[in-house]
């Protein structure tokens, strides 16, 4: 058996701590607000163009061979026009065999130069902190080794490989190894060496690992450090020095510590020195435990306010920057973000660096994930996950990301709990690498929402000490924690809000019941980012390269978009995690109503009930008649969409005209909503009446009893889009629905169609609507007023072209505006991976509502 078909690491040291050494004298510079590491004349950077070439077949790669190509370092090769890019969610990329993979499995030749002044008595190391999915490393053309964990530090030491001046170093990256069926994370499949690489030079005999435990007490604190290294090390922290001998436990106390949190992250430096190194550590003292059902920090109860995060960007992928990584924190932080769970593996290292220093807690996850086991024969079946999370020929790797998990990130202050990984069901493959986990850091409790698909006997698993879920309704949370007296473990929502699209309608119903439990931890919305590839066409997402086997837009589920913009889902979190759960109608006074025109007069098709004319003082208003709208395209639909379009084909629906009766004013109209081989769906009545300059228009519908719900039941205007720009007194700024108004406040605000249009959701979508309305003016055309509260948008697009175009930048111009009057709109939810909708926010069965337009 090949190396790329077990979970062995050759030539690599031992898993350990993140850290870069200095050179005593060397400047201590800063970036984003941590130390800059390349400032260490310890530190070569690889990082820049590599040669490379791509090859079909494993076996085709000769060391030897001229590379003509060229790619920088870190990338992913995809985004540079090699292979294929492709989106999958539950599913594994090739034939499911483990530990086998296809014998067509591109590979990548990549070759760099470097120069090196070697030091008597030094030693040198390089490492390579992510690569896609295997590796073989040469240097000098001997081979070095090989390395797996697609985001596991691997490191070599090269000293007997390297020569003074010009070296060669090869590396052959594959794109698939054992480790694929054990990285089946919700993420485009990106390959290569898509992080840092550089060289340390380190003394002799240096500093190897080492671990640091903070404690606080009355005086202030005390710092435990442990000394894992084969030298002795001296230490000092503020105005206190110590020697930490070969092995040996030190404590240092420290009085007038402020403790570490999210509020006030206090950071300390420890000195760490030998033989000639300076490594600094900047530690935060604060304290994690469980006290019964309750999670604290620093002894108190802590909500964690969390998301979900990927390393992505739209124009590098997989590959971020430390800038990258620090927008995201700091924009977090303005988001009241005070968590993120690293789904669903460690993320680039410095990304602890930005939590410690600007106050994030971290859920830190294992690179692991067994999805595609669940869905190997096109049916879902836990069972063959189970199989998975007790089959022993994967407990190696298993192990083994959970040593460099815990490992790399044991010294990082932001780090509270260690996850075991994501959506593997679990068994015996994962006994050791939980068992070392537990033994080798008792500071941090463990997270595994795994164990709630596992066998019963694993449930109260002594390896994981909270119960996690995902997405739960309102009544299987109660159910399974809250009202359950068997379940004593603090209780989180590790995924939550599935915010895809326009979304997040029920988080403050989450949190609602989350701030009145001490049980509940927090929640982690899926997810932060949407995952969207830029090219020359604009956003592209799963489908759009080509790719035979994928799953769409589901990876455009973020809060904010690929590049770092708010979405109103994003906006209503805000408000909620800063502790706002409700918004209530105020009393706003309406304008006085001016009357601009002498005459109004009206036309209605008696065959379709449609308003076909409506002229002031002659002129003609309509662009075009007028039509009863039952749909809406949203993400969050999705699950419904088989339903609303397969079964009662709403979008087909079609009035049926059984009365229509020429009033003293105008018409009254009774029918149907119906479409071909079915019974109409909605029963309707609408009647016009004109009086001077103001029409009156009455709606009233009744869903049929076998309709078990509707999107939204209004009238589409299309108007010039001279009249874009409108005033309203009802929730705003934002878009607002009946289970998405927190973040908004009921008052009076201005806006035009396409600023109230959010072209933020690439896949185009129902947006700009403004819930609970009393007062919309068309500016220029009319004011509309109603005898009960509605829901209005007004934007440059109808309902039909956003449900059929599939990106933002495809939508066009139609040289109008289209006026959405609804008596009722369904809350958007999150039920595209979410819970369904709550009954309160559905579309009522009857309604009736009276719109006075004046102009």
């Amino acid at each position: 058996m090949k190396e790329f078909e077990r979970y062995n690491r050759v030539g690599t040291t031992p898993h350990r701590s993140y850290y870069i050494p200095f050179s005593e004298g060397d400047k201590i510079k800063e970036r984003c607000g941590i130390i800059d590491r390349t400032a260490s004349s310890r530190f070569l950077s690889l990082d820049g163009e590599w040669q490379i070439k791509q090859h079909a077949h494993i076996e085709d790669f000769l060391l030897d061979e001229p590379l003509f190509e060229t790619i920088p370092v870190p990338s992913c090769v995809q985004m540079h026009g090699y292979d294929q890019i492709q989106y999958l969610n539950t599913r594994y990329p090739i034939p499911v065999m483990p530990p086998h993979v296809p014998y067509e499995n591109p590979s990548w030749h990549y070759r760099r130069t470097f120069d090196i002044k070697r030091r008597e008595g030094e030693k040198y190391y390089i490492n390579f902190e992510g690569v896609d999915s295997a590796f073989y490393l040469y240097v000098n053309g001997k081979a070095a080794g090989y390395s797996q964990i697609s985001h596991a530090t691997s490191e070599f030491d090269i000293t007997d490989k390297i020569i003074e001046g010009e070296n060669t170093v090869d590396v052959h990256v594959l794109k698939w190894c054992a480790s694929t069926y054990l990285e089946c994370q919700d993420k485009f499949r990106f390959s290569g060496i898509f992080r840092s690489v550089y060289i340390l030079s380190r003394p002799e005999d240096h500093i190897t690992d080492y671990k640091i435990e903070t404690a606080l007490s009355d005086i202030g604190g005390s710092l435990v450090f442990i000394n894992e290294s084969p030298v002795d090390i001296e230490l000092s922290l503020l105005d206190k020095s110590v020697s930490a001998p070969v092995g040996q436990r030190v404590e240092i106390e420290a009085a007038g510590i402020a403790p570490w949190s999210d509020i006030t992250p206090n950071l300390y430096e420890l000195h760490i020195r030998a033989n000639g190194e300076h490594i600094i550590e900047r530690v935060g003292f604060r304290e994690v435990r469980i006290d019964g059902k309750v999670f604290k920090i620093n002894g108190a109860p802590v909500k964690l306010k969390g998301v979900n995060r990927h390393d992505f960007n739209p124009k590098t992928a997989a590959t971020v920057t430390l800038n990258d990584m620090y927008v995201d924190v700091r924009l977090m932080k303005e988001l009241n973000v005070n968590a993120v769970r690293t789904s669903h593996y460690p993320n680039s290292p410095e990304f602890y660096q930005l939590c410690d220093a600007n106050g994030i807690y971290v859920m830190d996850e294992a690179d692991l994930e067994t999805h595609g086991a669940a869905v190997i024969d096109g049916t879902y079946s836990e069972r063959r996950w189970r199989d998975y999370a007790e089959w022993e020929l994967f407990a190696p790797g298993i192990k083994d990301r959970h040593i460099a998990l815990v490992e790399r990130d044991k010294n990082r202050s932001s780090v509270i709990i260690w996850s075991l990984g994501n959506e593997s069901s679990f068994g015996k493959a994962f006994f050791e690498g939980a068992a070392f986990i537990k033994h080798r850091d008792s500071t941090r409790p463990v997270h595994y929402e795994g164990i709630i698909r596992a066998d019963e006997q694993y449930y109260f698993t002594e390896y994981v000490d909270m119960f996690s879920m995902m997405y739960p309704s309102f009544d299987t949370m109660r159910e399974r924690a809250l009202d359950n007296p068997e379940e004593t473990r603090p209780f989180v929502l590790c995924e939550y809000t599935h915010a895809m699209g326009n979304s997040c309608g029920d988080i403050a119903d989450y949190w609602n019941i989350i701030y009145s439990n001490e049980q509940m931890v927090g929640a982690f919305v899926w997810e932060w980012a949407d995952h969207a590839v830029l090219t020359e066409k604009g956003l592209l997402y799963g489908g759009d390269f080509g790719e035979r086997e994928h799953d769409g837009n589901f990876c455009v589920d973020g809060l904010v978009t690929a590049d770092r913009k708010l979405k109103s889902g994003a906006v209503e979190m805000r408000a909620v995690y800063g502790g706002k759960t409700s918004s209530e109608i105020k009393d706003v006074l309406i304008p006085e109503i001016k009357r601009s025109a002498s005459s109004l007069s009206i036309e209605v098709d008696e065959h379709t009930g449609s308003l076909t004319s409506i002229k002031r003082d002659g002129v003609e208003v309509l662009k075009a008649p007028t039509r009863l709208n039952l749909v809406r395209y949203i993400d969050n639909d999705m699950k419904l969409a088989p339903v609303w379009f397969g079964k009662y084909h709403l979008d087909e629906c079609k009035p049926q005209i059984s009365s229509a009766e020429k009033t003293e004013r105008g018409y009254k109209i009774t029918g149907v909503l119906a479409a071909n081989c079915l019974s109409p769906a909605v029963e309707f009545t609408a009647e016009y009446s004109v009086k001077g300059n103001e029409l009156e228009c009455t709606y009233e519908y009744r869903m049929a009893d076998y309709v078990s719900s509707l999107p939204r039941f209004g009238v589409e205007i299309t108007l010039d889009k001279a009249y874009s720009s409108f005033s309203y007194i009802g929730y705003g700024p934002y878009e607002s629905y009946s289970d998405k108004h927190v973040a908004s406040e009921y008052g009076y605000y201005e806006s035009c169609a396409e600023d109230s249009y959010d072209k933020n959701y690439l896949r185009p979508q129902e947006s700009g609507s403004h819930f609970a309305t009393k007062y919309l003016s068309v500016n220029g055309l009319f004011t509309v007023t109603a005898d009960e509260p509605f829901s209005f948008s007004l934007t440059p697009y109808n309902a039909k072209q956003l449900y059929e175009t599939k990106h933002s930048w495809e939508l066009t111009d139609n040289g109008t505006v289209t006026l959405s009057l609804d008596l009722a709109m369904r809350g958007v939810g999150s039920s595209s991976c979410g819970p369904a909708l709550l009954s309160k926010y559905e579309v009522p069965r009857s309604a009736k509502n009276i719109f006075k337009i004046v102009f």
